[in-house]
Parts: structure tokens; C-alpha cells; sequence
């Protein structure tokens, strides 16, 4: 791509270069610069076009080695999940079918897992497919996946809510903003989430944080706590992908008092 880009300044001032050499001294210089425009114009659509098709081809390519490896990767996942439904008509055994449940819970989580490298691996060369959610639904959903950690007490107050949205960018967002009101809360202390008019609040009880940090939250690899672990990426991610979906995030929060997080969907909820 490099050579390609320098070819092109090469070859425009090599033409520059010819057409000074030889108008230079016609009385009709003007006009002969104005016949040049033309020229510089096909040449700049020629190789505009050769760069797209380089671009699309790399892309198609890269599309189908993702497609090859990730069909490869789901693979074992499938047989894991159809096996494991098998053995749950013919097993009597109590402690056989605990140990299935664990299976089966570890395998619903390595499919999300796998859910969650697709989408990432193919989000920017793709376009991902927006689809309609009822939030209440996935908060649920994703509060459920945290409740089995048995570390906090989540209060719910949800009704439905619906929107259309890149649903797994959604749940990623929502997986950040628990894990940081449980990261930052103790043990057993109770995380709120509610809806209310056209928000999602997610409210903990935990240090809070001072007006210094609260300024500085949404950059990227920062972390106004470094004891805790995490790389800074993850209120970064939340407030870029509420930007290129239109939701207005706000957080209040002041040191000892926990942390609100407010996700507005007024923009684009449609009722």
C-alpha cells in the first residue's frame, strides 16, 4: 500500500514536472494547465479504484480465514452442548446430574465467550447487524451470569423496554458497568438496576468516586483506583460505543457514596 501511495506522488509530480517542461513558454500556459486537470482527475480515479479493490480483496480474504477459524473453533462447543442434552434424559444419579449442570453452565459461558471474539474479531471490517431487544431482557440476562458469583445483592426494578441496537456491543457494555459497581463495592453489599422513563440505571454502594477522577473516567487506560485490577479500558469502550449508538451517558458519583450510571435512550427508543 505504501509503494502504491508513493507511485501516485511520483506520478503526478513526473506529470507536473512534463506539462511546466513543455508549456512553459506557450503564450496559451493557462490553458493547457486547464486542459492537465482532466488527466490528474482519470489517473486519480484509476488508482482509487485499484486501492478499493486491493482493500476488498484483503477484506473478503480476512472475512473467510475469521469464518474458517471460528466455524472450526464452534465446532466442539456444538458437540459439548448437543451431548450434554443427551445425557440429561438417560442420568438419575443426583451428583451426575450436579456435575452436568456445571458442564452445561461452563459451555453456555464459552458460548457467549465465543459470541463475544466473533463479533469482536468482525466489527470493523463489517457491518454488525443491528436488531430489536427489550432491554429488561438482557439486564436480566446479564445480572443472572453475575449472580453466580455470589458476591453481590442485585436489586431489579425492570419492566420492558425495547430498542434497536447492536445487541452483543449492548451486553459488553452492560458486563462492564456491573463489573465495575461489584469491582468497587464489598462483598454482599447491594447493586440497584432500574428502569425509569426512558433509562437504565445501574447504582452501587461502594467508594465512589472524587471529582478529580469522575473528569477523567471515560480515558482510555485510566484507572482512578490501580490496586484494583482491569486495564482502564472499560468505561472507554462503554462511552465510545454509546457515542456511535446515540445514548447519553452520565455518571454521578462523589467518594464514599457509590456510583450511578445513567444510560438515556430518549434519542432512539421508539415506542
Amino acid at each position: 500500500m505504501k509503494g502504491l501511495i508513493a507511485l501516485i506522488v511520483i506520478s503526478i509530480g513526473l506529470l507536473f514536472g512534463l506539462h511546466y517542461m513543455i508549456f512553459e513558454k506557450s503564450n496559451n500556459y493557462l490553458f493547457a494547465f486547464l486542459l492537465l486537470i482532466p488527466v490528474i482527475f482519470v489517473i486519480s480515479y484509476v488508482i482509487v479504484n485499484s486501492i478499493n479493490h486491493i482493500i476488498n480483496n484483503q477484506t473478503q480474504h480476512l472475512k473467510s480465514v475469521l469464518d474458517e477459524t471460528m466455524h472450526e473453533i464452534n465446532l466442539p462447543i456444538a458437540t459439548i452442548e448437543a451431548n450434554s442434552k443427551m445425557l440429561i434424559s438417560s442420568l438419575q444419579n443426583q451428583k451426575d446430574l450436579k456435575r452436568l449442570d456445571r458442564i452445561n453452565k461452563s459451555v453456555k459461558r464459552l458460548r457467549r465467550l465465543y459470541n463475544i471474539l466473533n463479533y469482536n474479531l468482525k466489527k470493523d471490517i463489517l457491518t454488525i447487524d443491528r436488531v430489536r431487544v427489550d432491554i429488561s431482557q438482557i439486564v436480566q440476562d446479564r445480572v443472572d451470569y453475575f449472580k453466580e458469583l455470589n458476591r453481590n445483592q442485585f436489586i431489579l426494578n425492570l419492566k420492558p423496554l425495547y430498542i434497536t441496537i447492536d445487541k452483543i456491543g449492548f451486553e459488553q457494555i452492560i458486563d462492564n458497568i456491573i463489573e465495575n459497581a461489584m469491582k468497587y463495592s464489598n462483598r454482599g453489599d447491594k447493586i440497584e438496576i432500574y428502569l425509569e422513563q426512558n433509562s437504565l440505571v445501574i447504582k452501587d454502594y461502594g467508594i465512589g468516586i472524587d471529582s478529580n477522577s469522575l473528569v477523567k473516567i471515560f480515558n482510555r487506560y485510566y484507572q482512578a483506583d490501580s490496586s484494583k485490577d482491569g486495564k482502564g479500558l472499560g468505561l472507554w469502550l462503554v462511552k465510545g460505543f454509546c457515542d456511535r449508538e446515540n445514548i447519553d451517558l452520565k455518571i454521578v458519583s462523589s467518594p464514599n457514596n457509590g456510583t450511578k450510571v445513567v444510560l438515556d435512550f430518549s434519542k432512539i427508543i421508539k415506542i
